[in-house]
């Protein structure tokens, strides 16, 4: 699985310096230094205000003041360039949080390369944060770089010590990004074994609203939603959020055991055949009967997920309104809302019809199953009376992970108006409905090539093979969904989608 290279800073979220943290790569970590008035959200973060941006920004490029590193090495994997005399980073005007060019004997004192009391800018690596497109005002210059020797806090970079610098350096890797944020919460994120039972937090408010459920770790492999879960909380308890209306709980980790296993499964797939169980004979079964309950108390279910191969971020939904007997449904409009708001551009639908016809074609093939074997939490709730939205933030090491689940609950208490804040953007740039599913039939079945979900097929094009090297071709134009690249006998080996227009836009457009 390809993860990209992260450089993770973390600050403890109560401490009396707001500056001082840990920088880590791999297993290689070092104390850094922030913004001295400690982190803010990157939408907050204003030029001055000497604080650093939450956030995962790229790296691009490094520079290295050559006459006071004439040393400097040459062979490093991150690209490196020397600074140039005349650089200057702009700082206020129409070039602002840009590198530009000075001009003769012009603003000497604003270069990089310039005489300073410490030398603390000999090597920067600059942080690719407001600079896709600078918006005036909204932080500039922001660099790695050296800290101060008493680690006083930066005007917003992110700084460690000097002798740790040239280590820093060499474990730079192309590609590379910068994960800034506070550390989680313990009391949700820590793998413990001394944490069995089910966490809920809930926050009521005293104006009436709807009830609405998060969850995270339905899957324990699925770190993406403890980690935005324990954010949402630490929020809540410390007054950036607040709850006006409804209430809402938050179960961080729904399967315990999986979770401190770090495995999809504890026994089995506690995302399939949900239920109330009434001789529960393994571990998913018992939390179902804890699950199912919480469930029926709630009106709205926001479940979060990640998955493994690769692909875009995208919002599940259920079925139109229906009175059929596969999943009869009537809250489609309410649902479709919710998930346009989430953040992600990308909708699905059709899970349990297509998963309906992957059970009809296990029976014939000698594996007969039921469909309530397709139920999960989004379909129990949908069953119980409310309606629900599976999020799928991305891979599950990706660290935009964290931050698109941490946005998409705080879309999610906007739209439900349980929070004083403006209706999140209505976007749909996607819609997929799934409309079949191929079984593994035997080893050896394989897929053509490592396809994402989303990836788009013309009809006629091989999508995999059969092991006697029979092609399974796309039947239409159409979406390649779920791609197994480990498939067993009997287990989908991909799903099949197709351009949907039920929420307004053409996943063809």
């Amino acid at each position: 699985m390809t993860t990209i290279p992260t450089i993770k800073v973390r600050l403890p979220r109560s401490a009396a310096a707001t500056h001082l943290g840990t920088l880590s790569i791999g297993e290689w970590s070092t104390p850094c230094v922030v913004g001295e008035a400690g982190l803010v959200q990157a939408s907050l973060k204003r030029e001055g205000d000497k604080r650093t941006p939450i956030g995962v920004f790229p790296l691009r490029y490094g520079l290295f003041d050559a006459v006071a590193l004439p040393d400097f090495p040459r062979d490093l994997a991150f690209p490196f360039v020397p600074a140039g005399s005349a650089m200057i980073w702009e700082e206020d005007g129409p070039h602002y949080n840009r590198l530009v060019l000075a001009e003769g004997d012009e603003r000497r004192d604003e270069r990089l390369t310039r005489e300073r009391a410490e030398r603390l800018f000999d090597i920067v690596v600059p942080i690719g944060y407001n600079d896709a497109v600078a918006e005036a005002n909204r932080g500039s210059a922001l660099f790695i770089h050296a800290a101060r020797e008493d680690l006083r806090g930066t005007a917003g970079c992110v700084a460690v010590a000097r002798q740790h610098l040239p280590e820093l350096v060499r474990r730079l890797e192309p590609g590379m990004v910068i994960d800034i944020d506070h550390e989680p919460v313990s009391a949700v994120t820590t793998r413990s074994p001394g944490q069995p039972a089910m966490e809920v937090i809930r926050f009521a408010a005293l104006e009436p609203g709807p009830k609405l459920l998060v969850t995270g770790a339905v899957h324990g492999n699925e770190t993406c939603g403890p980690e935005a879960i324990a954010r949402i909380i630490a929020d809540c308890r410390e007054g950036r959020i607040a709850v006006r209306r409804g209430e809402v709980s938050f179960v961080p980790v729904v399967n315990h055991k999986a979770y401190l296993q770090g495995t999809r499964e504890g026994d089995r797939n506690l995302n399939r055949d949900l239920r109330d169980y009434v001789i529960p004979e393994c571990h998913e079964d018992r939390v179902a009967n804890l699950i199912c309950p919480l469930l029926r108390q709630h009106d709205v279910l926001l479940d979060i997920h990640s998955f493994r191969s690769r692909g875009e971020p995208f919002v599940f939904v259920g079925p139109p309104d229906n009175q059929g007997d596969i999943e009869p449904f009537g809250s489609a409009q309410a649902e479709g809302e919710l998930a346009a708001r989430l953040g992600p551009a990308v909708l699905m639908h059709g899970w349990l019809a297509a998963y309906a016809r992957a059970q009809q074609e296990r029976a014939r093939l000698g594996g007969g199953d039921i469909v309530s074997k397709g139920v999960g939490t989004t379909e129990y709730m949908r069953f119980a009376g409310g309606y629900g939205v599976t999020i799928e933030c991305g891979q599950h090491q990706e660290p935009r992970a964290v931050e698109i689940a941490y946005a998409a609950i705080r879309n999610a208490l906007a739209h439900l108006r349980l929070i004083d804040a403006p209706e999140p953007p209505r976007r749909v740039e996607r819609a997929i409905e799934l409309a079949d599913a191929v079984l593994c039939v035997s080893p050896g079945d394989h897929l053509e090539k490592a396809w994402a979900t989303g990836d788009r097929v013309p009809a006629g094009e091989v999508i995999a093979r059969r092991a006697d090297g029979e092609a399974l071709t796309a039947p239409s134009d159409g979406f390649v969904v779920f791609p197994n690249a480990d498939p067993k006998p009997l287990v989908e080996l991909y799903y099949f989608g197709v351009a949907s227009r039920r929420f307004g836009r053409s996943s063809e457009s």
